[in-house]
C-alpha cells in the first residue's frame, strides 16, 4: 500500500497540472470564494421565510395530577405507523392530556407496551378508560393486543382531528414516515383523498436517512441550516434517487450545505404536490400534519410555493392518534357501545409477548405459502400476515357484499371445464416427476399460461385447440412459486405482470408436448377506427420468455395474431403458421376459430347480462363501485391482492369492468387512444362519471408505461368526483390496500349522502 493512498487522485491531478507548465500560480482568494459561494451558477429558489404562517413548536403538555379515588375519564388513541407510533390520552372535554411519539422499529406490540407503561408511570391508577381506538398501518395487530373498541383507517382519523382543530378547514396535507396523504374536506367530512403510491420519496423516513448521511440532527439542526440559506438550489423532486444524486452533484460543484438543505425542503414540497395532490383541489385553508410539519423549513417551502397561510395546530405530529380518540368518543356518546373492552394498563404491560413465523395452510386451494406472524399475548394467540387480508379483516362484517370477481372466475371455470385440464391433473398421470406428458386421453398436450393476455382470452384458445384435437393444459393460478420463478428468470426490468407471465411459462415447460405463446398484437374494439393495440411488452412477451428460458423451438407454437382483424384474416394467419406443421386445413382452422370465438363472446354476453340484472335491482340511494384495470391484473388474485374479496368483506358493491356494457360509451374526445385496454379503462371511467351513485377504483401497476399516460386521462375524466387509484407490484402489501379501501368507502359514503341531500332539497323546492 503506497503512502498517501487516500489522496493519490489529488496527487495525480497536481502532477498533471505541473506537467502542463502553465504560467502563474492559482489565486487562493478566488479558490476560497469558489468554496464558500460555489464554483457555478445554480438554479435558485426564493429564500425560505414564513410571512403568512404562524409556526407553533412542539407543545409540551404539563403533567396532570390524578387520584385513584376520583379517577379521570379518558379515551385512548394509538396511531401505529411504519416508522413511528403515537399515543394520545384525551379527557371528556376533548383535551389532549398526554401524548407520546416514538420510533416503531418494526416492533409495534413491544412499542405499544412501552407507551402504555409510560401512561402508567405518569398517571398511576388514576385513569378510567371509556374507550380505546387504533389507527395507522399497525392498527389491526395492536388493536387486537389492547382489545381496542374501534379500529379505524388513518385518513378518517386525520380528517376528524383536523376538523376538531379548525372547523372551517378544507384541505389537509399529511406527510408521515412512509406514507403521504391528501384529504379534501367539506362541511367537516372527508370528501376526497389520495396517498402516495409505491414510492416513499419526500416522506419522514427519507428525511431521517438523508439527515443521517449528512450528519445533521433532524430535530433542530436541519431546519436551522435550511432557514439560513439565501439561495436555495432547485433540486430534482421526482424520487429519492434523483434527489440524492442532485445533492451529490451540486455539492461536488461547490454548492453550500445550507443551500442544498433549503433546496431539499422545496423538493419535498414539489414532490408532494405533484405526486400526491396532483390535479386535485387545494382550498383556502390548508393544514399541514405529520412529523415533518414540525420542520419550519418544510412549512416555509409550502407557504412560498402555494403563497398561502399554512395552518399549524398544536400537537399536529400526533393528530392521527387524537382523531382515533375523538372517533371512539363519538361512538360512546352515540351509545354504539356501553362498556370498553380495554383490559387495563397492568395486564397489557405485564403480558409476556412472543411471536413465531409459520406458513399459512388455512386454504387448501391456496399455494402462496405466505409467512404468518403468530403472536402470543400472554396466552392469547393472534395471527397476522399473508397476501389475502384474511387476518387483517377478520371480525364481524354484517354488511358483506357479493364478490363479483369470484363470480366471474366461477363462470370462467365453467366455460373452461370441458375444454381444458389443470396442470395438477396432468401431473397425477405422469409416471415420473418432471416427465413430459406427451398426450392426455390420446391427444397431444398443449400448455397455455394462465397469465397476461392469455388469461383474458383463455376461453378462445382453449376451445380452439380442443376443436383441433389437442388436450389443453392450463397453468395453475398464480402463487408464490410462480411469481418467484418469473422474477428470478427475468433478464430485464419490466412490470410485475410480465414477470408473472414468465413464471407461468416456466411452470409449464417440460410438462406438455407443446407451449402455446401467440404474439398477440391487438384486440377487438367497439369502434373500427380504434387501434386497439396491446403494449409492446405484451406483444413481445413470448420472445422475452423464449430467450430467457431457452424454450425449444420444436415445442413452441407462436403465431402472430391480430384479433382486431376480420376473422378471415385471422384464420389465414393461423393457417400459415399452423397448417403445414400440424397437417391442418384452412377449413378446419376456420371452423375451430369461429366456434371458439362464439364461445368467448357468449362468456362476455353472460357477464354483461349479470351486471344488467344487478343494475336494475339498485335502489335510488344505493351506491356501487366500478373497478377498472387490465384484465391480467384484475382477475389474478396474486396481482390484485384479492381486491374483489376485500371489497366484498368491506361491504362495497364492486363490479369489475368486464361485466359492464361500455361498447356504446363515446370516446371521441380521445381520438388517438392507441391502447385497446386503455380505451376500455377510459370507457369505464366515463360510465362512472355519468352515474351519480357509481364511483371508480382503478387498478394499475408500478412500471406500467401505458398506464402512466392513461392514469392522467382517468383523472381528467373523473374530475372532482371521488375515485381511488391502486398502484401495486410484487412488493405491495395487503394492509396498505385495505387502508385505502376503508378510507375510500367512508369518502364515497359522505359524497353520496351529500348528493342525496342536495337532490331531496331540490325535490322539496320544486314541490
Amino acid at each position: 500500500v503506497p503512502p498517501h493512498h487516500t489522496s493519490l487522485g489529488a496527487l495525480g491531478a497536481a502532477l498533471f497540472a505541473r506537467s502542463q507548465e502553465q504560467q502563474g500560480k492559482p489565486d487562493l482568494t478566488a479558490l476560497k470564494t469558489m468554496v464558500d459561494e460555489g464554483a457555478s451558477d445554480f438554479p435558485k429558489a426564493p429564500p425560505l421565510r414564513l410571512r403568512k404562517t404562524t409556526f407553533t413548536d412542539n407543545v409540551v403538555i404539563p403533567k396532570r395530577k390524578v387520584s385513584p379515588s376520583a379517577k379521570l375519564h379518558v379515551f385512548l388513541g394509538v396511531d401505529i405507523g411504519s416508522t413511528t407510533t403515537k399515543t394520545v390520552l384525551m379527557d371528556a372535554n376533548k383535551n389532549i392530556i398526554h401524548k407520546q411519539y416514538v420510533q416503531t422499529q418494526g416492533k409495534p406490540i413491544e412499542v405499544a407496551q412501552k407507551l402504555l407503561a409510560g401512561i402508567r408511570e405518569e398517571f398511576g391508577d388514576g385513569l378510567e378508560f371509556l374507550g380505546t381506538a387504533t389507527t395507522g398501518s399497525g392498527r389491526h395487530v395492536v388493536g387486537d393486543f389492547i382489545k381496542a373498541d374501534l379500529i379505524i383507517d388513518e385518513i378518517t382519523t386525520h380528517a376528524r382531528a383536523a376538523v376538531h382543530w379548525d372547523p372551517d378547514l378544507d384541505t389537509v396535507f399529511e406527510i408521515g414516515g412512509q406514507d403521504s396523504k391528501y384529504i379534501w374536506i367539506e362541511q367537516g367530512n372527508p370528501m376526497d383523498f389520495d396517498m402516495n403510491k409505491v414510492c416513499a420519496a419526500g416522506t419522514g423516513s427519507f428525511l431521517h436517512e438523508l439527515a443521517n448521511k449528512l450528519k445533521i440532527n433532524i430535530v433542530r439542526e436541519f431546519q436551522d441550516i435550511a432557514l439560513s440559506s439565501d439561495s436555495p438550489i432547485n433540486l430534482a423532486e421526482r424520487c429519492t434517487v434523483f434527489m440524492e444524486s442532485d445533492l451529490v452533484s451540486y455539492a461536488q460543484k461547490g454548492a453550500r450545505l445550507q443551500d442544498l438543505i433549503a433546496g431539499l425542503c422545496y423538493a419535498i414540497v414539489h414532490n408532494y404536490l405533484n405526486r400526491v395532490v396532483g390535479k386535485r383541489r387545494i382550498g383556502k385553508r390548508i393544514m399541514f400534519l405529520g412529523g415533518p410539519s414540525l420542520n419550519k423549513g418544510i412549512v416555509a417551502a409550502f407557504e412560498n410555493v402555494l403563497d398561502q397561510e399554512i395552518i399549524m395546530p398544536e400537537h399536529r405530529e400526533v393528530l392521527g392518534a387524537h382523531g382515533a380518540a375523538l372517533s371512539i368518543m363519538e361512538k360512546r356518546v352515540s351509545s354504539e357501545f356501553v362498556r370498553s373492552d380495554f383490559p387495563g394498563l397492568d395486564p397489557l404491560i405485564k403480558a409476556k409477548i412472543s411471536n413465531k413465523e409459520k406458513i399459512c395452510r388455512a386454504d387448501k386451494n391456496c399455494h402462496n405459502e405466505c409467512k404468518l406472524k403468530i403472536y402470543d399475548f400472554g396466552g392469547r394467540k393472534s395471527i397476522w400476515g399473508g397476501d389475502c387480508g384474511r387476518y387483517e379483516m377478520r371480525g364481524d362484517r354484517k354488511e358483506k357484499e357479493e364478490d363479483w370477481f369470484k363470480k366471474r372466475e366461477l363462470l370462467l371455470l365453467n366455460y373452461l371445464k370441458s375444454n381444458s385440464v389443470d396442470l395438477a391433473e396432468l401431473r397425477s398421470q405422469s409416471l415420473a416427476a418432471n416427465q413430459v406428458q406427451e398426450s392426455f386421453d390420446g391427444k397431444p398436450t398443449i400448455g397455455i399460461p394462465r397469465a397476461l393476455h392469455m388469461l383474458q382470452h383463455s376461453i378462445l384458445w382453449s376451445h380452439f385447440w380442443t376443436k383441433l384435437g389437442f388436450a389443453v393444459v392450463l397453468s395453475p393460478k398464480t402463487d408464490q412459486k410462480i411469481s418467484m420463478a418469473g422474477i428470478e428468470s427475468m433478464t430485464s426490468e419490466t412490470c410485475y405482470p410480465i414477470k408473472v407471465f414468465q413464471g407461468h411459462v416456466k411452470t409449464l415447460m417440460g410438462q406438455t408436448r407443446y407451449l402455446f405463446l401467440p404474439t398477440t398484437i391487438n384486440l377487438t374494439t367497439p369502434q373500427s377506427e380504434e387501434a386497439g393495440f396491446f403494449c409492446p411488452f405484451v406483444q413481445g412477451s413470448q420472445y422475452m420468455a423464449s430467450a430467457a428460458l431457452n424454450i425449444s423451438p420444436s415445442s413452441l407454437i407462436s403465431p402472430t395474431v391480430y384479433l382486431k382483424e376480420p376473422v378471415e384474416r385471422i384464420v389465414l394467419d393461423l393457417h400459415r403458421s399452423l397448417g403445414e406443421r400440424f397437417g391442418l386445413s384452412q377449413r378446419q382452422i376456420d371452423r375451430a376459430y369461429r366456434e371458439a370465438l362464439e364461445v368467448q363472446m357468449s362468456f362476455q354476453r353472460d357477464l354483461v347480462q349479470q351486471s344488467r340484472t344487478f343494475l336494475h335491482s339498485l335502489q335510488p340511494n344505493d351506491l356501487w363501485v366500478a373497478v377498472s384495470g387490465r384484465p391480467y391484473n384484475l382477475y389474478d388474485e396474486r396481482l390484485s391482492l384479492r381486491l374483489g374479496q376485500n371489497l366484498a368483506k368491506l361491504g362495497i358493491k364492486a363490479i369489475p369492468q368486464d361485466f359492464l356494457d361500455t361498447a356504446s360509451v363515446d370516446l371521441s374526445d380521445f381520438p388517438d387512444m392507441y391502447w385497446g385496454l386503455g380505451a376500455q379503462i377510459l370507457r369505464t371511467a366515463k360510465l362512472v362519471k355519468a352515474h351519480s351513485g357509481c364511483y371508480g377504483i382503478h387498478l394499475t401497476n408500478f412500471s406500467c408505461g401505458a398506464d402512466s399516460f392513461i392514469e392522467h386521462f382517468y383523472r381528467h375524466v373523473m374530475g372532482e368526483k371521488p375515485y381511488l387509484i391502486l398502484e401495486l407490484d410484487e412488493h405491495s402489501a395487503v394492509a396498505g390496500v385495505i387502508t385505502r379501501l376503508e378510507a375510500f368507502k367512508n369518502v364515497i359514503q359522505n359524497e353520496h349522502n351529500r348528493t342525496l341531500s342536495n337532490w331531496q332539497e331540490m325535490q322539496c323546492r320544486s314541490s
